[in-house]
């Protein structure tokens, strides 16, 4: 609860060192009034007076106690006044925001007539985009060629190579189930279990958890990452280095049942697996 006052505290002072008065909530008028402008004492007397602020009035509110009147709490009461503001700055961000929008229509289409000859791409943000390529490993430099896919026996090697490092712990379980490589249903032909892939596909941030399907239709995996010469697909695009990262499905699904031992998902994703 201090850190909590601490953090507000600084923020009520920090907050008009940085925006208009115009900006500002009707609370900091109340605190130059009835407070002297000492944002600690108004925090203070908010905390003090508030019932949300406690256990007891917390379980007040979630039984919807008829005692304790809402809208008298001086927190739900700071919590509307910020609302009220919030929405008074967000319309007139709305009124600019269309105004933008009205002159890039209109920018847009002049540029359209002027080079008629040319082609335009459509702006894709918001709409569901797909891409392909071919799962393939690939060679970075003389005499290191890297496979297409990765096993659980790597993740042991990591976590052992890696050690201490927390980035690469593994919980005990985990350990176990890896270790004991009863994959089940999730094992490939081999009897491995394939933990993650690679393919020539270009991947930019955000692109994590897209989909990433075979010419089937069937779910291969979840992208996620790209490889260490990937990093500069943002400027140009290398296809003989840069690899997209995806976690194999039949890993993910190990993870949900034997070690999440979430079966009920399992059940209701009904994955056919082959």
């Amino acid at each position: 609860m201090d850190i909590d006052k601490e953090v507000f505290t600084a923020m009520l002072r920090e907050y008009p060192q940085h925006v208009d008065s115009v900006y500002l909530p009707e609370m900091y008028n109340t605190i130059a009034k009835e407070y002297g402008g000492d944002y600690k004492v108004y925090v203070d007397s908010l905390y003090a007076r508030s019932e949300i602020t406690s256990p007891r009035g917390l379980q007040r509110f979630f039984e919807r106690d008829t005692t304790y009147n809402l809208m008298d709490d001086p927190a739900i009461s700071l919590g509307i006044d910020l609302i009220v503001k919030y929405f008074e700055m967000n319309q007139s961000i709305n009124e600019a925001s269309q105004n933008i929008e009205k002159g890039e229509r209109l920018y847009n289409a002049a540029i359209r007539r002027m080079y008629a000859d040319r082609n335009f791409y459509p702006d894709a943000n918001s709409t569901m985009r797909l891409s392909f390529g071919t799962v393939k490993g690939y060679s970075p430099m003389d005499g290191v060629d890297y496979s297409y896919y990765t096993t659980a026996k790597g993740i042991l090697e990591k976590a052992r190579t890696h050690h201490p490092d927390p980035d690469f712990a593994l919980g005990a379980n985990l350990i176990s189930l890896l270790k004991e490589q009863n994959y089940g249903k999730y094992a490939d032909e081999k009897g491995e279990m394939k933990v993650c892939f690679i393919s020539d596909n270009d991947i930019t941030g955000g692109s994590s958890g897209s989909a990433m399907f075979n010419a089937k239709g069937e779910l291969l995996g979840l992208a996620f990452d790209g490889n260490w010469e990937a990093m500069s697909g943002d400027i140009l695009f290398e296809p003989k280095l840069q690899r997209c990262v995806g976690v194999d499905i039949r890993y993910i699904l190990f993870v949900i049942d034997k070690y999440a031992n979430a079966s009920n998902l399992i059940q209701e994703l009904q994955p056919s697996l082959k």
